[in-house]
């Protein structure tokens, strides 16, 4: 039975845990519920954020929340247990070795969903919400998202089914092309085509198309990466590679150079920024709806 002051909710994984009422020393694993939280929550009860927090590249968090906070952490059990945590934050994405050891040490875990589309985006915030027991709050920052969306989708009706551009998402490792991913639908909300859907990707979080069927493809405008994960990554050198590689030539991306900078933090998103995310794809491919908007 729960004790006094501690309620039981279940979690994305489908385990029920035993979470305080009012949580005050709050640790997030991943930057998508580093986002959400922040959304829910005033940061003098959040003990730390992810390790992504802080970099405009892929997460959305801002320097000053970062600074406000105080502390990032990795996936490291000992690190996170030195905050003295009365709540964690993870995501089915991180190692359940890492929830399952916090557990065993006493530590609340709340596991919430990776999103691969709106509707389970909304059940993301949702859940969050209710682990940190700020549901009304959850439900403000979804009718937020859904009034955004819908604001966009009337600029964005003007454009016909046989009017949308294809456009394809690169990282440094090769295009972005799983089906059914949040991404692909983000696409799709900024009436924008996935050049990538039409290809089946091996299973594994760190599969990518190969960069040589990009004239197959043929997308009108390739969305770059920006986030440089490993050493040598280089956005400028690599739009060189790209415009002047023979075998590119003719794809309408490069004769046109519609090769536009695009932070991983709209092709990655997991959080209520999908909605960020949807304009952004809008703006790279149809600035001119946009104007000086």
């Amino acid at each position: 039975m729960p004790g006094e002051g501690v309620r039981q909710v279940v979690d994305a994984s489908g385990q029920s845990v035993s979470l305080p009422v009012h949580p005050a020393r709050i640790v997030s694993l991943t930057y998508g519920t580093d986002e959400i939280l922040l959304g829910l929550v005033d940061t003098s009860r959040v003990a730390a954020l992810s390790k992504y927090a802080g970099n405009p590249d892929i997460s959305f968090v801002t320097e000053e929340e970062k600074e406000a906070v105080g502390h990032t952490v990795d996936l490291n059990v000992e690190s996170i247990m030195a905050l003295k945590p009365d709540l964690v934050i993870a995501s089915t994405a991180v190692s359940p070795q890492v929830v399952s050891l916090l557990r065993q040490s006493g530590v609340p875990v709340y596991v919430s969903l990776v999103a691969s589309n709106w509707n389970e985006m909304e059940e993301k915030v949702r859940g969050v919400a209710k682990a940190v027991n700020e549901e009304a709050a959850g439900e403000s920052m979804v009718q937020e998202m859904e009034t955004k969306r819908a604001k966009l989708e009337k600029k964005l009706s003007a454009i016909g089914p046989s009017e949308e551009r294809c456009a394809l998402g690169l990282s440094f490792r090769g295009i972005l092309g799983k089906k059914g991913t949040l991404f692909s639908e983000v696409l799709a909300m900024a009436h924008v085509k996935d050049g990538a859907t039409r290809y089946d990707v091996p299973k594994g979080t760190n599969a990518y198309l190969s960069m040589e069927i990009l004239p197959e493809i043929d997308p009108d405008v390739i969305l770059m990466p920006v986030w440089k994960v490993k050493t040598g990554d280089d956005e400028e050198a690599f739009a060189r590679e790209i415009l002047e590689n023979p075998a590119y030539r003719d794809v309408k991306a490069v004769k046109n150079k519609k090769l536009v900078p695009f932070p991983e933090k709209y092709k990655y998103v997991m959080s209520q920024h999908v909605t960020d995310a949807i304009e952004a794809s809008a703006r790279a491919v149809y600035p001119e709806l946009f104007g000086e908007d």
